[in-house]
């Protein structure tokens, strides 16, 4: 059963804390794919009773874990990616409409993934993926665009260029849409087409890494944003990115460069605060020499307020202690590292202007002041062999510290336990083999929504994806 469990918190990681959220935007009223990644404060009135079950809708995609990615809620509508995008009514459960996206070339595979959906405005901004078998191959690679749909029909609008290709997953960037323009880690995936072996391992200039900016209504490419790193440049799939007013915040991931010398850094993390009116980097800072791994499981979780940057990233092992979890907190405006604390124990981090939520063991879970750093109060978590790793939301008034077997709400200002569900999962077995189960979770207002998919060890879903309201009001619009 250890063992059982070890593999559920892999899969959780991989492919729920490298899925990034978003910020919420407080002019658009809408919030962001809710995931294991650290939000900002959701502006919703949270359940401070047991809420109950409301209404279940079954999905119809069927994919693989790769792409059992995000969804989000706006206004009082649900809009859920995977192989199509779909749009369901919140407070009925009700589908709107779907679209499909069907590829029509021989090497291609049927569809286009719709992965990490956002709302801006009147449309649905999300990455597109799709997989093409490439001459001189027998087996799939991925290739990356962004797609844009009207909000209101789910009718596709535009797509770009390709943005990635071959090795390159964009693990951890949503796009960011700041001023009607996309911003989003990416390389140019043509030339990347003409040198195959290229990747997960070493970059190359010619390639182009950056962020890239569109314009949201046309669709136009209108920026290639280059940073100079030491010793390496841009991993794409190590990169988030949030917006604060005019302002984004860049945490890049490096990855070694061909052209430099063999006595080189190599994995390291930097933050970057980048101003979209005059297109200026504002500063630059190093958060950690050597990220405990490529691929996103570097960056846990990333989240911006008025006064500060925090960032809770996986360090690698030295010689005086293995792989362990950083929180390290720096002036947004001038970018200086204001505290840390290291050893942390949860993936997750939730901030609101004057409240930061952490785990910082297997038992605890601690409210810091993001200024100072200093604890503000701590709660004693219930463990047992599934329930230690917990993901934070935190609503106007309500946080709820969320796993997969189980949910537990708190006072956000005192840490006080309001209620608790548990378990919300048990692990099982169809005959001898074992189906785990991957979840996602985003709140609404006196409530919040809950999706999962139960999965094969291949990674194929063992059926499609299941949608739950849990509510303790009667009004759960935003």
């Amino acid at each position: 059963m250890k063992k059982i469990f070890i593999c559920i918190l892999i899969f959780s990681l991989v492919f729920s804390g490298c899925a990034a959220t978003d910020v919420f935007n407080k002019n658009l009223g809408c919030t962001s794919a809710g995931n294991f990644d650290g939000s900002m404060s959701w502006n919703v009135n949270g359940a401070k009773t047991m809420p109950a079950p409301r209404w279940e809708y079954h999905d119809k995609n069927t994919f693989s874990i790769w792409y059992w990615k995000d969804f989000i809620v706006c206004g009082d509508v649900i809009y859920t990616g995977g192989d199509r995008l779909t749009a369901v009514n919140l407070n009925t459960g009700k589908e709107l409409w779907e679209t499909q996206i069907k590829n029509l070339l021989p090497n291609e595979n049927k569809v286009t993934f719709v992965l990490h959906p956002v709302v801006y405005g009147n449309k649905i901004i999300a990455i597109g993926a799709r997989l093409v078998v490439e001459k001189g191959f027998n087996y799939y690679f991925e290739r990356r665009n962004i797609l844009v749909f009207n909000k209101l029909t789910g009718k596709l609008l535009w797509k770009s260029v390709d943005i990635g290709s071959k090795l390159d997953y964009f693990g951890g960037s949503f796009p960011v849409v700041v001023d009607n323009r996309i911003y989003v880690p990416a390389l140019n995936a043509a030339y990347r087409d003409t040198e195959p072996g290229f990747g997960l391992d070493i970059a190359c200039k010619k390639e182009e890494r950056g962020v890239w900016v569109w314009d949201l209504n046309t669709g136009k490419l209108l920026n290639k944003i280059f940073f100079s790193f030491p010793g390496g440049d841009l991993c794409v799939s190590d990169t988030k990115i949030r917006s604060y007013g005019h302002n984004i915040y860049i945490a890049a991931g490096i990855l070694d460069s061909m052209e430099k010398s063999k006595k080189r850094e190599g994995g390291s993390l930097y933050l970057i605060a980048f101003n979209t009116l005059n297109n200026k980097i504002l500063w630059q800072a190093k958060v950690t020499d050597e990220m405990a791994s490529n691929n996103g499981l570097g960056i846990n979780s990333f989240s911006v307020n008025s006064k500060v940057v925090a960032i809770l990233q996986s360090a690698a092992p030295t010689k005086s202690h293995g792989s362990e979890d950083k929180l390290k907190v720096f002036d947004r405006n001038s970018g200086k590292l204001l505290w840390e604390k290291n050893r942390m124990y949860g993936s997750d981090i939730s901030m609101t202007e004057n409240r930061l939520f952490v785990q910082p063991s297997k038992d605890t879970f601690m409210c810091i002041d993001p200024i100072t750093g200093r604890q503000l109060w701590t709660y004693k978590l219930y463990t047992n062999k599934y329930n230690s790793l917990f993901a934070s939301f935190v609503t106007k008034n309500v946080l709820y510290l969320y796993n997969l077997y189980g949910i537990i709400a708190l006072d956000p200002d005192t840490g006080k336990e309001l209620w608790r569900k548990t378990p919300l999962y048990r692990p099982h077995y169809q005959g001898k083999i074992y189906i785990f189960r991957d979840m996602r979770f985003i709140p609404v207002n006196e409530g919040f929504v809950i999706a999962y998919a139960d999965f094969w060890p291949s990674d194929a879903m063992v059926s499609p994806p299941v949608i739950q309201l849990w509510s303790s009001g009667r009004n759960n619009t935003q």
